[in-house]
């Protein structure tokens, strides 16, 4: 019987769920099922692929948040290999979670239909800004009494929360999304806490590879409060948004990024950008003591 060809990666671009976790099986790697969701009828298991489990300092990657942004589990997949090498040259463990949201990915649609009107799903913290009156998304400099982790209203990330807590906090996070739509100065941008040195010099490889978005407004919502948000000169925005970035920021991660790229952007340029920050947080974390 003939071998049945695998699907290209811009076949892909159809979103076909089981398609792209079968990619990982194609290339050997073996998954883990974390947990399982039924949207609309349709059931979606969860997986996830650990890769070095003893090595001492780890990398946790995710993709997969928003359904719309289909090249960044894509993206993940061709990059993977080089990925893999990478980190088991450095002795570093990889935790990745290469599509969190599958309904989505299939359909095209943001959120899945378990997340409620009005919420986004990459919800995993909350800021206490008065006594009792709590906030999911903090404004530039807005002062807070207090913080806490909470449970996603979203079926799937309430899965991912409660399977990656398992683990030690990671040295470094990366959360590969994408941006539809307004981006009006550059191709790519990305969200950070601290460190601005340091992810300066990767945004220098990255802005050769694209354009950097610079000094342009991102305005966020937060159940209805509007959070001024804007992307400065350096191609960064920092705030504090209630990400999984964000929680393991407030966890101890030493390194917290998520790199965002255009939806419009070549999946070429796309995979060619994940790739530098994913090897970089390596690097960076494989050298510290």
């Amino acid at each position: 019987m003939a071998k049945k060809p695998q699907k290209t990666y811009q076949e892909l671009l159809k979103r076909s769920y089981l398609e792209l976790i079968q990619g990982y099986c194609d290339k050997g790697y073996k998954l883990a099922k974390y947990g399982s969701v039924k949207e609309l009828g349709q059931k979606y298991d969860l997986y996830k692929i650990v890769i070095d489990p003893k090595a001492r300092k780890t990398l946790l990657i995710t993709a997969g948040f928003h359904g719309e942004e289909t090249k960044s589990p894509i993206s993940l997949l061709q990059i993977f290999d080089d990925i893999v090498r990478y980190a088991n040259e450095m002795r570093v463990r990889l935790i990745v979670y290469p599509c969190i949201n599958p309904f989505g990915f299939e359909t095209g649609r943001r959120y899945s239909p378990s997340t409620p009107r009005g919420m986004g799903n990459n919800d995993f913290m909350r800021y206490e800004i008065e006594p009792d009156k709590w906030v999911g998304i903090l404004k530039e400099n807005e002062p807070s009494l207090s913080c806490r982790i909470v449970d996603s209203k979203a079926r799937e990330v309430s899965l991912l929360k409660h399977d990656v807590l398992e683990y030690r906090v990671p040295e470094a996070v990366l959360d590969i999304h994408q941006q539809k739509g307004y981006l009006e100065t550059g191709e790519t941008f990305a969200y950070i806490f601290d460190r601005r040195p340091t992810y300066k010099r990767i945004m220098k490889k990255v802005g050769k590879i694209a354009k950097i978005a610079r000094n342009e407004d991102n305005p966020l919502k937060d159940k209805g409060r509007e959070i001024p948000s804007r992307i400065d000169n350096d191609g960064f925005i920092e705030i504090h948004d209630g990400s999984i970035t964000d929680m393991f920021y407030c966890l101890g991660s030493i390194f917290a990024v998520t790199c965002e790229t255009k939806t419009d952007l070549p999946l070429e340029k796309v995979c060619q950008i994940n790739l530098i920050w994913a090897k970089d947080l390596i690097k960076l974390i494989a050298k510290r003591k």
